[in-house]
């Protein structure tokens, strides 16, 4: 492959290999695909939705800014702030009791506080959709329970969102497997077309003449036979 390289150049050798290019796209796009849709295990996940209080007192809006009650008096944002503290304490507490880990047995689970704020969120992963929402579903009745043991009369936890078995898998992402196996197949492409103009000896006619002789070309004879 000459030392030389222009945009031209470039464009022209890519075009000569164009057709491998093609196929070896392809074929990685096939296998990516292939191998997302039937060797691996797709995961589905399902979440449920709790609210934490620092007071018996109920919200009326599930925002975590909410500013009245239901009777219309105004709710002191100290008791949020209070009521977000305790979430995330009840994040770590949630992950190590035994009451609620033992629950945690057929799915992945993760427990998060969602924005800072006073709700959590139990989110169960499983091969299975219905274990996956039941999981969900057992911590978030199994939370309140562990909640009172452990903070007695301080606060509550309610439940704001029950889990259902989800239709589709988070993973995996079969779209996205395979757009990322088309773009690896290109560029295995590419590259094999630049290492085979490099192992390339051949005679190219007329530019690899005149550099080699330092003469200018003036005709060629066409081999009408090999060239159709």
């Amino acid at each position: 492959m000459p030392k030389d390289l222009t945009p031209q150049k470039i464009l022209s050798m890519l075009l000569r290999h164009i057709k491998l290019i093609i196929l070896i796209g392809a074929l990685v796009t096939l296998i990516a695909y292939g191998y997302s849709s039937f060797f691996i295990t797709p995961v589905y996940s399902a979440s449920s939705l709790v609210m934490v209080q620092d007071t018996n007192e109920d919200f009326s809006s599930t925002q975590p800014t909410a500013s009245y009650n239901n009777n219309g008096k105004r709710i002191d944002t100290s008791r949020i702030t209070a009521s977000s503290t305790i979430a995330a304490s009840c994040v770590t507490l949630f992950s190590n009791v035994p009451e609620m880990t033992s629950l945690m047995s057929d799915a992945s689970v993760t427990i998060t506080q969602v924005d800072d704020s006073n709700f959590l969120k139990f989110t169960a992963s499983s091969s299975n959709p219905q274990v996956a929402a039941n999981v969900a579903n057992q911590l978030a009745e199994q939370a309140p329970k562990t909640f009172k043991k452990f903070f007695e009369n301080k606060g509550r936890l309610d439940t704001i969102q029950s889990a259902t078995a989800p239709s589709t898998p988070v993973s995996p992402n079969v779209n996205q497997n395979t757009l990322f196996g088309l773009g690896i197949g290109l560029v295995l492409g590419v590259l094999l077309a630049f290492f085979l103009e490099i192992i390339d000896t051949t005679l190219k006619p007329g530019d690899d003449l005149a550099k080699m002789y330092g003469l200018p070309v003036f005709a060629e004879i066409v081999d009408f036979q090999r060239e159709g």
